[in-house]
């Protein structure tokens, strides 16, 4: 069965069979289809991949945000996929990737110059829903989710390990922070371009230094031992996307004065929030997470920590969308909150 079409002024491209792997030995038959947001002269197009059960969805539209220079590969790895699990269980599931990233990459090359642009972004596609889908937003796409909530009408947001005050509980991110900030003329002098899918590849060549480092260095990306090797070796081979240094000193000016610029507007807005964080992620600690709770001006608003005592493995960033546990505690808790709201 062919599902139905996304709303306009999306397009898509025929709907194709798939079997895809969403954890270890768990294969579904899904429904995958490339889907456009067409650009509309002052913004470029936008491209979502997404994901259906063969039947159709029984539920509403699910768009997914990947974070900081990441791609659609944070929702949809190679043997763990988030956005395939929400298909199985009835989301009719939009992978977004923001201007500059993926498949959103224009000919002629990086279009994604602000944070401001990113929160277009994800207004952009809010509004061709018509406030009838809920925005789940990983790291810096939570933040882009955030400030996106307070132009576009949504169904609700859900911020895994999402920035909203940024690096105040991390001394070192601070620090750098700090510099970038105030070397931002120079910076943006130079017109430079931050290029980490380089990076990506250099850190999956070196996987046992940078596994045993989690433990301690202020700025690892996972909690050690909670994601598979191979797999952790194929999201950041696949996953690291690159981005533009001004995106950076956006966050960097976050650090330097604790100021998110949407945060009035935020803390006006009356929207059901689920905040997750987790107990050892060094790049988005559950008290920067917690800001984003605090903040809010709902009156339907969540916030959970994961953590070792009650879900069994400490918590760093990347795991708590593809650790080896988020199968069984974040996705199902995502789901459930989704539902209790549709």
């Amino acid at each position: 069965m062919t599902p139905r079409p996304p709303p306009a002024p999306f397009t898509a491209a025929p709907a194709e069979p798939l079997r895809q792997r969403v954890h270890l030995n768990e294969h579904a038959e899904l429904i995958a289809q490339a889907v456009e947001l067409p650009g509309d002269g002052e913004h470029p197009t936008l491209a979502l991949a997404r994901r259906v059960a063969p039947g159709g969805a029984t539920r509403g539209p699910v768009v997914l945000v990947h974070g900081f220079a990441q791609n659609r590969y944070t929702w949809d790895c190679t043997d763990r996929s988030m956005a395939a699990w929400l298909a199985v269980q009835g989301w009719d599931v939009y992978n977004l990737e923001l201007r500059g990233h993926g498949l959103s990459r224009p000919p002629q090359g990086l279009s994604g110059e602000r944070f401001a642009d990113y929160v277009q972004d994800v207004a952009r596609v809010a509004r061709a829903f018509d406030g009838q889908a809920f925005f789940v937003g990983h790291s810096l796409g939570g933040a882009a989710s955030y400030g996106a909530a307070t132009l576009a009408p949504m169904r609700g947001v859900v911020g895994i390990g999402a920035l909203f005050q940024f690096a105040q509980a991390n001394w070192l991110l601070k620090l750098l922070g700090l510099i970038s900030h105030g070397a931002e003329d120079f910076i943006v002098g130079q017109g430079l371009t931050l290029r980490t899918k380089a990076a990506g590849q250099l850190i999956a060549r070196l996987y046992a230094i940078s596994d045993v480092a989690g433990y301690a260095f202020p700025i690892s990306g996972w909690w050690p031992g909670s994601v598979e090797p191979p797999l952790l070796e194929a999201r950041r081979v696949k996953g690291f996307d690159w981005t533009s240094l001004r995106v950076w000193l956006d966050m960097s000016r976050w650090a330097a004065t604790g100021k998110f610029e949407y945060e009035d507007a935020w803390s006006k807005l009356n929207l059901p929030l689920l905040v997750l964080a987790g107990d050892e992620d060094h790049l988005m600690p559950p008290d920067d997470a917690l800001v984003a709770y605090e903040r809010s001006g709902s009156a339907d608003k969540q916030y959970e920590v994961l953590n070792h005592a009650d879900h069994e493995v400490h918590w760093g960033h990347l795991d708590l969308i593809l650790g080896t546990q988020a199968p069984r505690f974040v996705w199902p808790r995502v789901h459930e909150w989704m539902g209790a709201r549709t």
